[in-house]
């Protein structure tokens, strides 16, 4: 079967005490991670379907601290635990004051944790996308404060 979907999401990096909030799935034969968010739903802006989908996804509310950066993505059709070959991925630095490394997550959804995970260790690690694993610590280091502005806020 050819997948010919494309996906507008929202996505967070959340850091804390030098480890990154990740999720990870768990009911694929060969599990991956990826950042906490979701889908933009038709009409929503993307930092707001963010807030949306961590509230829905983990449990927590947070707060926007600046536009990271967007990556835009192809998937190989032969990768079944995606429903989508395409995507664009809108990536926010976020914060929330009472989840840190040391809070116990809520377990909201059945097919994926959320953990803590050294932000040293990212590289390491099986990611989806994987350009991400080099984006997010280069867009970190930028000052990308003034990048993206939305008119639907």
């Amino acid at each position: 079967m050819v997948k010919t979907n494309t996906h507008v999401l929202a996505r967070a990096v959340i850091i804390d005490q030098g480890h990154i909030l990740l999720c990870k799935t768990l009911d694929l034969q060969n599990n991956f991670y990826f950042l906490p968010g979701g889908h933009i739903e038709h009409g929503e802006s993307a930092a707001k379907a963010l807030v949306r989908e961590l509230i829905e996804e983990a449990g927590f509310e947070v707060t926007i601290k600046r536009f990271l950066g967007c990556l835009e993505n192809g998937f190989d059709n032969s990768d079944s635990c995606l429903c989508h070959d395409h995507d664009y991925s809108f990536i926010f630095e976020a914060s929330c004051p009472t989840l840190t490394i040391e809070s116990k997550i809520p377990k909201l959804e059945d097919h994926a944790d959320i953990l803590w995970v050294p932000m040293s260790q990212l590289s390491e690690l099986p990611f989806k996308a994987e350009q991400l694993k080099e984006l997010i610590p280069y867009w970190l280091g930028l000052d990308l404060d003034q990048a993206f502005r939305s008119a639907m806020e």
